[in-house]
């Protein structure tokens, strides 16, 4: 398309003959001759970087309040100045990706804890019936040509467009996230299901309470009204979203009330055993995958799979191809855990997890990150008091707080003497590794899949599989 054709109300000379083959508001997905819209980023300076991707963009777009600024820093390439710059990325994605969307069928996961496992099972479930299927989450965006670093849980309207017009039809598996809700990220993509797993405390720095938490996600429902919905009903706030939404739905849980009823019956260090109950068929799996968390996890995936049209005997077929997505309960060595386990909640589940295992002991390595809720540390402390033998409080993500302070904030949760601090994360697990014993188990929780630590604006390399390791060799 033409400049011209996107900009019909602005007057323009030859620069409105440009060709436009695409658009980005992200240096990361920039391609060559893009239109580039320049909005600010709340941890991220864009303007710094304007004058490194300036030879690459064919013409940028900026808010009007923003011209003697932008002037002064673009010379090569033209600027269009608009009033709202985000109802124009939004209008000229529309119409730069036109058709992009119609082509896949979209699985949207959303709830506090299980997402990204979720999500992952239940692309790995099609991929193993080899159907085309992407998956798009906090751990990576997997696509046809590999695997692509995320920005975002969930990518922005703009980004999704741009990532998948050069995919094939596809199955598109996508984790929703609060925040992507709540900024319309992902409207009219017209979803084929909603699963919903859980809500807990998380993000009370950007919802402020758990109602309006709520309320975003289940606005993911309420917006998608012809959407088949999944909710699992083991937890109140699952209950509350199935008696209040419209949509054609389904349960799944523990709940003898469950339309997909889950019985536990055997969870051990080689995996889990379980059936699943659905109308007059019952199902018996034996999954590789570890512990009570991740049968919940799998059971959703399972569901859902179901309610695509597909059988438990062609999942049954591959599942122990299955494997658990990065960090997420990752087995360094036996005995050893990496887990993203980050709220109270999932902090809770995955050492019930762990215990249930076996371990005669267990070691807790975590911490709580900087410039989020702070009302959540002391819980997090008190957790890790009630459920594990043993905790190293150490940094996590301290942002621009002090470290050792956070550390303090967790250990008035401990109704117990069993802890210690280390605020250097290293050294955390250095220790963690030489008190454990024969049968004992090490969980390193909070960062999971995540490569770095992000201190004082910087992110400095550090991932606690590689680091952990490195310590176990020597």
């Amino acid at each position: 398309m033409r400049v011209e054709e996107l900009f019909p109300q602005h007057i323009f000379s030859s620069l409105g003959k440009i060709e436009i083959k695409g658009a980005s508001s992200h240096t990361q997905f920039l391609e060559k001759e893009d239109m580039f819209f320049i909005i600010e980023g709340k941890n991220f300076d864009i303007f710094k970087v304007l004058k490194d991707i300036e030879e690459k963009v064919s013409i940028f777009v900026a808010e009007e309040k923003h011209r003697k600024k932008i002037n002064h820093i673009i010379k090569k390439k033209p600027v269009i100045f608009v009033k709202d710059i985000k109802k124009e990325l939004r209008r000229v994605t529309d119409e730069i990706y036109k058709g992009v969307i119609e082509r896949f069928k979209f699985i949207l996961v959303t709830g506090t804890d299980g997402k990204t496992t979720t999500a992952y099972l239940v692309w790995q479930l099609l991929k193993n019936l080899n159907l085309p299927a992407i998956f798009l989450g906090t751990i990576g965006y997997y696509l046809d040509e590999g695997r692509k670093e995320s920005l975002l849980t969930t990518p922005d309207y703009l980004m999704l467009r741009k990532i998948l017009r050069k995919e094939k039809d596809a199955y598109v598996v996508m984790e929703a996230s609060s925040q992507g809700i709540d900024e319309r990220r992902i409207d009219n993509l017209f979803p084929e299901q909603l699963i919903f797993t859980n809500l807990t405390r998380e993000h009370l720095d950007y919802h402020k309470n758990m109602e309006n938490y709520f309320q975003a996600k289940k606005k993911l429902f309420t917006k998608n009204p012809h959407s088949l919905a999944l909710i699992n009903i083991d937890n109140l706030y699952g209950k509350r979203l199935f008696s209040q939404i419209r949509n054609e739905k389904f349960t799944y849980g523990e709940s003898r009330f469950s339309d997909y009823r889950i019985k536990i019956d055997k969870v051990t260090k080689r995996g889990s055993l379980f059936r699943i109950f659905y109308k007059d068929e019952e199902e018996e799996f034996f999954s590789p995958l570890l512990g009570r968390i991740n049968i919940e996890n799998l059971s959703a995936a399972l569901a859902s799979f179901h309610l695509l049209g597909f059988s438990f005997r062609e999942a049954k077929k591959n599942i122990n191809k299955l494997k658990a997505p990065p960090g997420r309960l990752e087995k360094v060595r036996e005995g050893v855990f990496v887990d993203y386990a980050h709220t109270p909640s999932a902090l809770e589940k995955t050492l019930v997890s762990l215990r249930e295992l076996g371990y005669k002991k267990i070691i807790c390595v975590f911490g709580c990150g900087g410039n989020r809720d702070k009302r959540k540390r002391k819980l997090m402390g008190k957790i890790a008091s009630l459920y594990a033998d043993y905790s190293i409080i150490t940094s996590d993500n301290p942002r621009d707080e002090d470290p050792y302070k956070i550390c303090l904030e967790i250990r008035k949760g401990f109704v117990r003497d069993n802890f210690s601090i280390i605020v250097e994360r290293k050294k955390a697990l250095k220790e963690a590794l030489r008190l454990i014993k024969k049968e004992e188990c090490i969980l390193v929780a909070g960062k999971g899949h995540e490569r770095y630590q992000t201190i004082k604006g910087k992110k400095i390399a550090f991932d606690d599989r590689k680091i952990l390791k490195n310590l176990i060799k020597r």
